[in-house]
């Protein structure tokens, strides 16, 4: 359960939040979303991937976190299993809400996160109800990560207006279990990449899509990390 409430002082005057080592909303995820400006990075751990909205048809980037639905590879209870946290992780219970037509965006967060207690973490605000630095460093980071996601959007239009992506099942055989299927995933076409013309490829490295796009085809090599986390569980 979730429950988005916007924050301010004379509702939250005495909330604070724990410290979220183990990034414990990702318990029972097996992926992640990310922002294109993460993927070098996050390639070094997670395969990237694409994932499709079934109801409004729009794409969105991820790291898969585990080869299983609600399997996270990477989460422990005393502390995340990788050197890399996606970004989304980190500002999590925070979310930042826009109406449309309105310019205003209001900070949000969880209010049934386990993370959001009124005994130990920091504190939303201060005792004369002003906003602690704490609280106003996130919500700068959260307004950044928005910013970072409408880059992305407009890095996978131009994936589908050149017909880069395409659907990929993984067919998967971990030891000691049975085969399976992980489907609903896109990837780059490194073939569809490789003959496009001359223009269109000049015009993926003008507008820097290039990095991001080889990180995510190196990527998919970490399918087999996650293999290999998976049979050691």
């Amino acid at each position: 359960m979730t429950s988005i409430k916007a924050i301010n002082s004379n509702s939250h005057s005495k909330t604070k939040i724990k410290n979220n080592l183990n990034y414990i909303q990702s318990k029972n995820k097996h992926f992640a979303p990310v922002v294109v400006q993460e993927f070098v990075s996050a390639s070094q751990e997670f395969p990237i991937a694409f994932i499709k909205d079934a109801e409004t048809g729009q794409f969105n980037a991820i790291v898969l976190l585990g080869l299983k639905p609600q399997e996270n590879l990477f989460f422990d209870e005393k502390s995340w299993q990788a050197s890399y946290v996606p970004q989304a992780l980190k500002l999590y219970p925070f979310v930042i809400h826009q109406e449309k037509g309105n310019e205003n965006a209001i900070l949000c967060f969880d209010e049934d996160s386990p993370l959001v207690n009124e005994v130990t973490g920091e504190a939303l605000f201060d005792e004369s109800g002003n906003q602690n630095k704490w609280l106003a460093a996130k919500g700068e980071s959260v307004v950044d990560y928005v910013e970072k996601t409408e880059i992305t959007k407009h890095f996978i239009k131009l994936l589908l207006d050149k017909e880069l992506l395409a659907p990929q099942t993984l067919n998967l055989k971990i030891e000691g279990q049975e085969e399976y299927n992980l489907a609903g995933l896109y990837v780059v076409d490194e073939q569809k990449l490789n003959a496009l013309s001359d223009d269109d490829f000049v015009e993926l490295r003008k507008t820097g899509a290039l990095p991001a796009i080889y990180a995510s085809l190196m990527s998919m090599q970490r399918i087999h990390q996650l293999a290999n986390r998976q049979s050691v569980k």
